[in-house]
C-alpha cells in the first residue's frame, strides 16, 4: 500500500464518478465506515487498510469536509475493545489527519424502515446521527456463512456490538439473513461504496483466510453492482452469493452491463482465475428447496472444527456464539453440534485462526 498511489487512485475514482463536489460539500461531516472486524493488523488483510482510510479522510478534509471514522466490530461495543481495535488496525494513525476523529459514541437507536423485507425496525449505532453522510469502505473477502463479504455485508457493522448475535439466532437461514443485510444497507443508504481490493482475502474468510494481492480499488453508488463486479473478478457468480441473489429478486440489480458500465480498467484485465473460495457451502446449501434441505441438512451442513493445539483458551468463540453452542470445558471449547447453526461467528472472531470449517463429503460432492 503506497499512500501517494492510493490517494491518486481515489481522486481518479471521484473524477470518474462525476467529481468530488457530488459527494462532499464544505462543512459536511462524513462517516467513513471501514471493515474493522476484529483486532488484526493491516498486513493480515482482515480489515480495511488504514492507508485507504487516511487518504480518503485527507481528500474529504481538503474539500472542506469533516471526517468521522467508525465501525461496530464483533463483540461488545465498548471503549476498551474498540480502542484496542482502532490501534491494531491502524485507525489511530489514519485519524491523525486534520478535522478527522474516531467514533466513541456507543449509543444506539431504532430506525423504522417500511420497505424492509425482513426488518421494519432496525437497531443502529448512533454515530450515524452524528454525520451528514456515510461512505462505506469495505474489504474484499470471502465469507464462510455469506460466501462473500463486500459492500452490503460491511454495513452489518452499523448494528451495535453483540446485537448482531440476535440476527444469527433469529435468522439461521442464509437467505433470511441476507435479506436482513440488504434491509440494513438500503435503510442506511451510504452515498458511496468503496472497496479495498489491493490486498483481498481468499479461502477461509472473513478472518482466517489468506492474503491475496489484487491491486484494485473499486467504487460505486450502487452497493449491489459493486459486489457483483468484485465477485466477477474473483470467480463468483451472482447465484453463488445470497445477498446478490436476493438483491436481484428485489430489482436492485438491473440494467448493469460489465462491458459498458465499468469506468477505468477493463474488467477482463482484472479477472483472477485462482482465487480460493470459502470452504463452507452456505450459498449453495440454502438454494436447495426447504423441504429437501430439511431432510438432508445434517449431511450437508458445514461445521466448525477446533484445533486445540492452536487454541489459546481466550473464550472469544464461546462468547460470540449466537445459539450458545460452545462451552469452555477445562479452558478448551466444546461444541454442541445439535445447537450449532453454522453461522461461523466463532471462526470469524477467533484471534489465532484455530477454527476451520469442515464440509461433509456429500456437500463436497454436490457443491464443488
Amino acid at each position: 500500500y503506497d499512500y501517494d498511489k492510493t490517494k491518486k487512485s481515489l481522486l481518479k475514482i471521484f473524477e470518474n464518478l462525476g467529481g468530488l463536489d457530488k459527494y462532499v460539500k464544505e462543512g459536511e461531516k462524513i462517516l467513513l465506515k471501514p471493515n474493522l472486524l476484529m483486532k488484526k493488523t493491516p498486513e493480515e488483510a482482515t480489515t480495511t487498510h488504514p492507508i485507504i482510510i487516511k487518504a480518503l479522510a485527507e481528500i474529504i478534509v481538503e474539500k472542506g469536509g469533516i471526517v468521522l471514522i467508525g465501525d461496530s466490530p464483533g463483540g461488545p461495543f465498548i471503549k476498551p475493545m474498540l480502542s484496542a481495535i482502532y490501534k491494531s488496525t491502524g485507525m489511530i494513525d489514519a485519524a491523525k489527519t486534520e478535522n478527522t476523529s474516531l467514533n466513541y459514541n456507543f449509543q444506539s437507536f431504532t430506525r423504522e424502515y417500511e420497505d424492509g423485507v425482513i426488518l421494519n425496525n432496525i437497531l443502529l449505532t448512533d454515530m450515524i446521527n452524528d454525520v451528514d453522510k456515510i461512505i462505506n469502505v469495505s474489504k474484499l473477502k470471502t465469507h464462510g456463512f455469506a460466501v462473500f463479504t463486500g459492500a452490503v455485508k460491511n454495513l452489518f457493522g452499523l448494528v451495535p456490538g453483540t446485537n448482531k448475535t440476535e440476527y444469527h439466532v433469529k435468522m439461521p437461514d442464509i437467505n433470511d439473513f441476507s435479506e436482513s443485510l440488504i434491509d440494513i444497507c438500503e435503510c442506511t443508504n451510504p452515498i458511496l461504496h468503496i472497496m479495498d481490493g489491493i490486498d483481498a482475502m481468499e479461502g477461509a474468510g472473513p478472518s482466517g483466510g489468506n492474503k491475496k494481492h489484487l491491486g484494485i480499488i473499486l467504487a460505486s453508488e450502487n452497493p449491489h453492482h459493486l459486489d457483483l463486479t468484485a465477485c466477477k473478478i474473483i470467480g463468483l457468480d451472482l447465484e453463488d452469493v445470497p445477498t446478490l441473489r436476493n438483491a436481484k429478486q428485489r430489482n436492485l440489480i438491473k440494467n448493469f452491463n460489465f462491458e459498458t458500465d465499468i469506468i477505468g480498467e477493463k474488467l477482463e484485465d482484472l479477472i483472477v482465475k485462482d482465487f480460493k473460495k470459502a470452504p463452507a457451502n452456505s450459498g449453495n446449501l440454502r438454494n436447495i428447496p426447504k423441504p429437501i434441505m430439511n431432510l438432508l441438512i445434517d449431511k450437508l451442513k458445514s461445521k466448525p472444527v477446533f484445533n486445540q493445539d492452536i487454541c489459546i483458551s481466550c473464550g472469544d468463540c464461546a462468547r460470540s456464539c449466537p445459539p450458545e453452542a460452545i462451552e469452555m470445558i477445562n479452558n478448551k471449547p466444546l461444541v454442541d453440534y445439535d445447537k450449532c447453526i453454522s453461522c461461523f461467528c466463532c471462526q470469524e472472531l477467533c484471534p489465532v485462526t484455530a477454527i476451520t470449517i469442515k464440509r461433509p463429503f456429500l456437500a463436497r460432492l454436490l457443491f464443488k
